[in-house]
Parts: structure tokens; sequence; C-alpha cells
């Protein structure tokens, strides 16, 4: 790709539009208590799966991703991932039929698996160095924005019921527009070669993966699925607490968001003064503030938690991506980033059975003790990452490589 268009401003804008509709998929989590009430007839954690439900059909996308990329090129699966995310994140706003629901939300995820590969892949392909770290940071930026928006439209519109949250999904038609109007030359995305009339053409060489992105994958997978316990299980802790109502919880999540702006856009000099410590300071931050609401008695102490939780996930994210385009092998960031997106969504989908058996092990199921088992995890995961970056080499890049 050429420096022009590489450096290009709305190029760049182009590539950051997609990550402001990343969350969307989950951003109804705060209007649960409200769901469960109107599904009844089902057992509550079949109704929470309506939140996570999309990601499981994500994830079939993402694998197919590559796939349907090289065959359509990436501007118009993008357009047409975002063209079914937003006709089928809108039917619950008409209809509240449980399988409609369910049909509906399993397409949405259809439509973001078809983008959300190149939120991440784009940035890996394109840019290096400490370019590449800056613009992850802006990509986190843009994803916290998107999920603060989120939530805060959800907070808005939840008094009104449930189903007029779902409006949330007009969001998608921002990316639709940016997308549609700026990304004429995205097609030209990947590992160019120049021909003899001069033209850039993608090299479609296969791509492969190794042990040490595995291992990021298992990682990250590991995070979400606790890490969600505090979207799915904030608005029944305030409740339960008798700290809060569903729309407090959506303001919180909402300012969470907000707060990561700023580790977001300073990312990059983050990662250049702490290295290989990035990881796990992110996982020991977000495992303390969830720790602190766990323990809030007072709903100023859960707004604590909070503002630390919200400087924890924009660090934590960022890295572990910026190692895996380290340890990659050479012109594999697509198949790096599906698998990285396949460990996430894998973990988000079953976040809620994973939280559930495990509480269950220590003989308690409230929301409460959800967040704490969520606590634990996540000082675990970061005192694991913490020895590793202290005690053992980094991993050297295209070693113990595999086939795809």
């Amino acid at each position: 790709m050429s420096s022009s268009v590489q450096n290009s401003f709305l190029f760049k804008i182009s590539i950051l539009s997609i990550s402001l509709v990343l969350t969307v998929t989950t951003a109804v989590s705060t209007a649960l208590p409200a769901m469960i009430a109107t599904f009844k007839q089902y057992p509550s954690t079949q109704v929470e799966m309506l939140t996570t439900l999309p990601t499981i059909s994500l994830l079939l996308t993402v694998l197919a991703s590559s796939w349907i990329i090289k065959r359509l090129g990436a501007r118009r699966t993008t357009l047409i991932g975002l063209i079914i995310a937003l006709l089928a994140g809108l039917v619950p706003v008409f209809i509240n039929d449980y399988v409609i629901v369910f049909i509906s939300r399993l397409l949405l995820g259809v439509g973001v698996g078809l983008f959300n590969n190149l939120a991440y892949s784009l940035i890996m392909a394109v840019y290096e160095g400490e370019e590449r770290q800056t613009m992850l940071g802006f990509q986190s930026a843009v994803g916290t924005v998107g999920n603060a928006l989120a939530s805060f439209v959800v907070g808005l519109l939840i008094s009104n019921g449930w189903q007029v949250a779902f409006n949330v999904n007009w969001l998608f038609v921002i990316p639709l527009v940016l997308f549609g109007l700026f990304a004429t030359k995205i097609d030209q995305f990947t590992n160019p070669v120049v021909t003899e009339k001069g033209d850039t053409v993608p090299i479609k060489a296969k791509e492969t993966t190794n042990m040490a992105v595995v291992g990021y994958v298992l990682l990250i997978a590991t995070f979400f699925a606790f890490y969600f316990g505090l979207l799915l299980k904030l608005a029944g802790f305030l409740v339960e607490q008798h700290l809060g109502t569903a729309a407090v919880a959506a303001t919180q999540l909402s300012v969470m968001s907000l707060i990561g702006l700023l580790p977001s856009l300073l990312y990059g000099q983050i990662y250049k003064h702490l290295r290989c410590l990035t990881i796990p300071i992110g996982l020991i931050i977000t495992g303390l503030g969830i720790g602190i609401i766990a323990t809030a008695g007072t709903l100023t102490m859960t707004w604590i938690g909070i503002v630390i939780s919200g400087f924890g996930l924009p660090i934590v994210m960022p890295a572990i991506f910026g190692k895996v385009a380290e340890v990659q092998p050479e012109g594999s960031s697509n198949l790096s980033s599906a698998l990285m997106l396949v460990g996430i969504n894998v973990a988000v989908f079953l976040s809620p059975q994973v939280l559930a058996v495990t509480t269950q092990i220590i003989g308690q199921t409230s929301n409460k003790a959800t967040m704490l088992v969520s606590t634990v995890m996540l000082f675990v995961l970061g005192a694991i990452q913490l020895v590793m970056a202290t005690t053992k080499k980094q991993p050297i890049k295209n070693r113990s490589e595999m086939k795809s």
C-alpha cells in the first residue's frame, strides 16, 4: 500500500470506525432484569444467553472471514456485514417473541463477524513498530467511545422498556456511512506486491500460526470469560445490594468506558515505559476494580471500582494484540486476529456458564460471589503473567509454527 494511502487521515478513520460498534452486540446487558421478567418461562441463564448469543455466530463467521474477504474484498464484506447487523439488531425493537429474538441475535453476530476481524488485522498488516502500537491504542480508544456511547444510549432508552433499548443498534449506521465513503482503496490493505504495470495486488499466501499465538489466545479467552462477569452481573448486583438500579448500572458502564479513553489514547506511551509488564499490570488493575465493586457497601465505592476498572481493559486488549503481532508468522495477521477473536467470543458466549459453574463450586451463586470469583481469577492471571514477564525470555517470532 502506498504511504499516501497508509497515512491518510480518512483512511485511518475508515479503519477505526469499525471498532465503534464492536461491543454494541452486548450493550443491552443492563436490560437483562427486564428481559428475564418478560421471558419468565425460560431459565434466567437462558435469557442471559441472549446477550452473549451473537458471539457464537460471530465466532463462526470470523472463522470464515479470511475466505470471504478473499472472494468479496474487505470493503464489500464490511458493508454487507454492517447492513446485516443493522437490520438484525433492530428486530427486537418490534418483536418480543423469544425465538425470533434468538434468531435475530444470531444474525446480528453473523453481520458483526464479517468485519470484526478487520478492525485488528488491518492495523496489524499495514502498520509496524510504535506506529502500530499507537494505532492499536487509537483502535482501543474508538472501541471505548463506542462502548460508552452504546451504554449511554441504552441507559437513556431502558426506562421506556427493554425493547426500546435495542434501538442502540442504529449506531451501525455510523461506520456504514464512513466506510462507504472513505474506504474505496481498502482492498489493497495486506502484503501488496507491485506488478509490471505498477499496480498493487494482495499476496494470497497461506497463513499459519504458532504456539506463541495460541498461548495469547488462551490468555485473552480466560480474561474475557471472567471479565464479562462485571457486565453481566453489575445491574443485578446493584439491585441485590440495594445500591442502585439497572439504569444506574448502564450509566456506570458508560462512564467506565469513557474513563478508558485516557489509557487508550496514551497507550503508545504506556507501552513504551512498561513494555513486558503492560499485560500483567493491566490484568491486576482490572481485577482490583472489580474487587472493589464486589465488596462495596455504598454506591460511592462502586463508582471507585468502576473508575479503576476503566483503566484496565484499554491496557490489556492492545497489549495482547500487540504481542500477537510480534510473535505471529509473517503475513498471518488475518489468521492471528481471527484466532484471537475466536478466543474472545467463545469466552464471552460461555461466560454465563463458566461463572455459574465456578460460583457453584464455592457454594455461592449471588451476583456478588460471581464478581469476587472474577476478581480472584484476574489476579491469578496477572500474577502468572508477571512471573512470565520477569523470569522468561520473550517468545521468538515464527518459532513453533504449525499449519492452520
